[in-house]
């Protein structure tokens, strides 16, 4: 008994139900043809996932599906569709306004049938569906008044009157309907780049496949070796990828032959968050203009396009071009020691709890001096490597015959970084024999050889301890007053100047006011370099009495400059000389100084050079700028049998 009165309850409901059905498509129905065009139509198109439209002179129906957030072209094609377009389209249909309408009853009753209006054989069918339904509007001929269309509802039982930018809107050309883009991965989600290049039948390689990946440290390669690649790069070269546009559509008769995408020249897969694409790339097409093109196509697609051909004649290249040139790599800041070293010499630079360097050498046995490090030579160095630049990659697994081909087995630099909290970093540098103009680089955190800039490189690692030392020989106290200075010419023996302040109060500004603009400078930038001898580059560590230019030649101390420094001290002042002397100017940026107390031999500033020479102006002038004839050079005769030169140390 319950279980009869269960299924008459269940009966009940079936009706119930069917009959709701019924009575509300019957109202919809009611209301499609009491509402609007704009209101049905409307509706249907914020629900659409699917528009089609045929028409007697289209020569294959166009349908636009959606697939999640975007449209697509499913015929005559498969292929993207233009965002813009669409979204044009969607408007002006849900917005579509009648200017006017009439039933087919009143047109009847007037002895008038569809086909007056070209409704009866429409020009355009456009179906309207979604997953439970679907709307038909057919769209007949021009009005003979205005520039309007007629167009059928989906009713079949109403004539609307409606603008004619409708049909043109829906009649869009195929070109616009379709966007250019390729890839749709987004640049923020693609977490591999995947390369498939054909070969060169001579290379009997096969396909050479690239693999690049994203880690938390950045992009590496997985094929065809493990490598750090240059994240700037990559992060470009997916830009390029994911902004390629298609140049134009392959039509469909289009010869696959000549296309070359049967057998691609290349495979490029961009994968995402658990999606891929791959676009195959086929042959190359010289254009007129002179731009060159490669055919084209998705993996999954048909479709066949042609794409610009340089950045996939770049995409060639990867496995070089994509690879991180900067090979070392480290925390300058836990940066300790910097030694570099050929053979038995040796640069030792060490930094010290307040953070300075020192350049450390070795005088004597057993007996090492520090010197002041030059800060700005120091920070120039330390930038120069981290930021040292491979110019090639020479071989990936090197032997031990290719090190010593190369000529590892005698390097021209070994740079030895140590760290406060990290494992040493040594840079080996070396070429072979009897090659000058190539230097290779290898270090010990990869089992890689590359190529350097060999002058560049060199250049920047001295083997020169006076290179390092600081540029500054001394600075006085700021209390120290400079109570006289003098310049005199040696050889003369004659006093350029000699001023003193005489009395307390006196500011050297005073004593020089009577001279003339240019010389009162000069004698200040003197006085000033008394107070902070800075020179240009350090000669010889050693004074002598004479500069020797080589092992024939020396030039003698033609300009002394001297003063007298007041120091403060308890109750005695302390009075103290410094002395500098100097050569001839030997050229607009080259005079050299030196000094008994320091022991030293250097080439001084451009500042102190130009001050010395207004002060010392009795260099002959060229003929050139006098206007006195030239004389003819002497003609020097060839050497019989010249003695073979030896290139000196970079």
């Amino acid at each position: 008994m319950r279980f009869k009165f269960t299924l008459f309850l269940l009966t009940l409901n079936l009706i119930t139900y069917g009959l709701i059905f019924f009575l509300n498509k019957r109202a919809e129905r009611d209301e499609l043809s009491d509402a609007s065009l704009s209101r049905v139509v409307g509706r249907e198109i914020i629900e659409a996932d699917r528009i089609e439209l045929r028409g007697k002179n289209m020569e294959s129906p166009r349908v636009l599906e959606q697939d999640g957030s975007t449209w697509r072209i499913t015929e005559p094609m498969q292929w993207s569709a233009n965002y813009f377009a669409v979204n044009r389209i969607l408007n002006q249909l849900q917005f579509l306004q009648e200017e006017a309408s009439f039933s087919i009853d009143e047109i009847k009753r007037t002895g008038q049938e569809l086909a007056d209006y070209g409704l009866e054989d429409p020009l355009l069918t456009l179906s309207i569906s979604n997953e439970d339904d679907t709307i038909d509007l057919s769209i007949g001929e021009l009005t003979e008044i205005g520039n309007n269309i007629y167009l059928l509802g989906p009713d079949k039982k109403q004539i609307y009157v409606v603008s004619r930018e409708v049909v043109d809107g829906l009649l869009i050309d195929l070109n616009d309907l379709r966007t250019r883009e390729i890839f749709d991965i987004p640049v923020f989600e693609v977490e591999s780049l995947n390369l498939e290049i054909r070969q060169p039948e001579t290379t009997g390689n096969g396909a050479l496949k690239v693999r690049l990946a994203k880690s938390n440290a950045g992009w590496n390669f997985e094929a065809p070796l493990n490598a750090v690649a240059d994240p700037t790069l990559v992060s470009n070269t997916i830009n390029t990828l994911t902004a390629a546009k298609v140049e134009r559509f392959e039509p469909e008769t289009s010869d696959p032959l000549l296309q070359g995408l049967d057998t691609p020249l290349m495979r490029v897969t961009l994968n995402g968050n658990k999606r891929r694409q791959t676009l195959l790339i086929g042959n190359r097409e010289e254009n007129e203009n002179g731009n060159a093109t490669y055919y084209a196509k998705l993996d999954d697609n048909p479709t066949v396009f042609s794409v610009d051909a340089a950045p996939f004649d770049e995409l060639q290249q990867a496995q070089e071009a994509l690879r991180e040139r900067n090979f070392v790599k480290f925390d300058s800041a836990d940066l300790n020691s910097i030694n570099i070293s050929e053979g038995t010499l040796q640069i030792r630079l060490q930094k010290i709890e307040s953070g300075a360097w020192t350049v450390l050498e070795s005088k004597e046995e057993d007996e090492v001096h520090p010197y002041r490090a030059d800060k700005t030579i120091m920070d120039k160095l330390i930038q120069d490597l981290t930021t040292l630049r491979a110019s090639g990659f020479a071989v990936d697994n090197p032997t031990p015959n290719d090190l010593e081909r190369l000529g590892f087995n005698e390097p021209r630099r070994i740079v030895l970084l140590s760290f406060d909290n990290a494992e040493p970093i040594t840079v080996s540098m070396a070429h072979p024999v009897n090659e000058n103009d190539a230097l290779y680089a290898r270090t010990n955190q990869a089992d890689f050889i590359y190529t350097v800039d060999r002058r560049a490189t060199l250049r920047m690692l001295p083997l020169n301890n006076l290179f390092y030392r600081n540029r500054i020989i001394e600075t006085l106290p700021e209390a120290a007053r400079i109570t006289s200075l003098k310049l005199e010419n040696l050889e003369k023996g004659t006093e350029i100047f000699n001023y003193s302040l005489g009395t307390a109060d006196i500011q050297w500004t005073g004593v020089v006011e009577e001279l003339p603009e240019t010389e009162a400078t000069s004698v200040l930038v003197l006085k000033d370099s008394i107070r902070k001898m800075q020179v240009k580059s350090y000669l010889i560590d050693e004074y002598k009495e004479a500069f020797p230019v080589d092992s024939e030649k020396t030039l003698p101390w033609t300009y002394k400059l001297s003063a007298e420094i007041l120091l403060p001290g308890g109750e005695t002042p302390i009075i103290e000389t410094r002395e500098y002397v100097f050569t001839e100017r030997s050229s607009g940026s080259l005079q050299v100084g030196g000094s008994k107390k320091y022991n030293t031999i250097f080439q001084i500033s451009q500042e102190m050079l130009d001050a010395l020479y207004v002060l010392t102006d009795d260099m002959v002038e060229p003929s050139e700028s006098t206007g006195e004839p030239i004389s003819e050079a002497a003609i020097i005769p060839p050497l019989e049998n010249p003695e073979p030169t030896v290139p000196p140390n970079q």
